[in-house]
């Protein structure tokens, strides 16, 4: 049962209880008007706080199910909450997990492409390129291709040297 149909059940006590309550004076005037002894219009009226009583507690007892309604919906919310902070957590967790095997794939990727434009650098290199050439057909940085061949000078310098020692 919803909220929305909850309302409609108390809209549609308060109905009942007015209309009622309009019964009820209707028929006190009518007695007032058909009987004028006193006798009978005690015995009337007696027969109708009867019926005002019965319909208190047909009142009563209406909105003890409209509280027990109440109560039914806030512990389905709350259940709901509790699934859907459970359902949050599993779900930051699969997060966490895919963005580090995503980082490891792309880490790897990294690596692999660094050393293919290392090699590509230093065989455009060895075939007599320049470096306004190199960077622009790799599409690297002009500084970037300075720095490897530099690099690769000083591993090869520091190679001859170790094996002239």
């Amino acid at each position: 049962m919803n909220i929305i149909e909850l309302k409609y059940l108390i809209l549609l006590q308060l109905a009942i209880d007015f209309a009622i309550f309009v019964v009820i004076i209707f028929f006190i005037r009518r007695l007032r008007i058909l009987d004028k002894g006193s006798s009978s219009l005690n015995n009337k009226l007696k027969m109708y706080e009867s019926f005002l009583m019965d319909a208190d507690d047909t009142s009563v007892k209406f909105k003890e199910m409209l509280q027990e309604k109440k109560d039914i919906i806030k512990k389905l919310d709350e259940q709901l909450d509790k699934r859907i902070i459970s359902f949050n957590t599993l779900l930051n967790r699969a997060d966490g997990i895919i963005f580090k095997q995503r980082q490891s794939n792309t880490d790897s990727h990294v690596q692999t492409l660094l050393k293919n434009n290392t090699e590509k650098i230093v065989e455009l290199s060895k075939a007599g390129f320049d470096l306004d050439y190199i960077s622009e057909s790799l599409v690297i940085p002009k500084e970037e291709v300075m720095l490897i061949l530099d690099l690769k000078k000083k591993i090869s310098q520091l190679d001859s040297k170790e094996g002239v020692s």
